[in-house]
């Protein structure tokens, strides 16, 4: 029977295999306590050297009108891959053209259920070692219940050998 800790359960999906992310996933899962959301004071960067380039922070500002969300951190291996560093930046200012809509629904729709979310996409910048990356979002909240804080992993995905793009 599961505990307060441990309800509700999200599962990682099938397609999300990497280790990295069910050991991420799990870390964040032990940080529930009675089914509240960690904060980002629950979370410790030295318990996950291993893949703080590969980690993002997201700040969820709440303006009267609307939701903002401001990059907090964003690790220097996502920056390489990418191609442009995020830390500091408003999503609006930094978003490649024609996907701000969808970046925010994603990132509204994981402050506002509180909820994991797991999405693959395509890469939108000229990059010929990537095809998509995969990425992994989990709300913080430093009351237990109110997202102020989105924690994030993404793990890219290879080019198939000898593929031309």
């Amino acid at each position: 029977m599961p505990t307060d800790r441990e309800a509700p359960t999200y599962p990682v999906p099938a397609e999300f295999d990497d280790d990295r992310f069910h050991w991420l996933f799990d870390y964040w899962l032990q940080r529930r306590e009675n089914g509240r959301l960690p904060g980002r004071r629950d979370i410790d960067p030295l318990h996950f050297r291993h893949l703080l380039g590969r980690v993002y922070l997201i700040e969820v500002v709440r303006e009267s009108e609307r939701i903002r969300f401001r990059f907090r951190l964003w690790g220097s291996k996502i920056s390489g891959i990418f191609g442009q560093e995020h830390t500091g930046h408003w999503l609006e200012d930094i978003a490649a053209p024609g996907t701000l809509a969808e970046l925010e629904n994603t990132l509204r729709t994981c402050t506002l259920g509180a909820r994991p979310h797991f999405w693959r996409r395509p890469m939108m910048v000229e990059n010929v070692d990537y095809v998509a990356t995969r990425r992994m979002l989990l709300p913080l909240a430093s009351d237990g219940q109110t997202v102020d804080m989105l924690f994030g992993l993404i793990i890219e995905e290879p080019a198939p050998a000898n593929s031309a793009r």
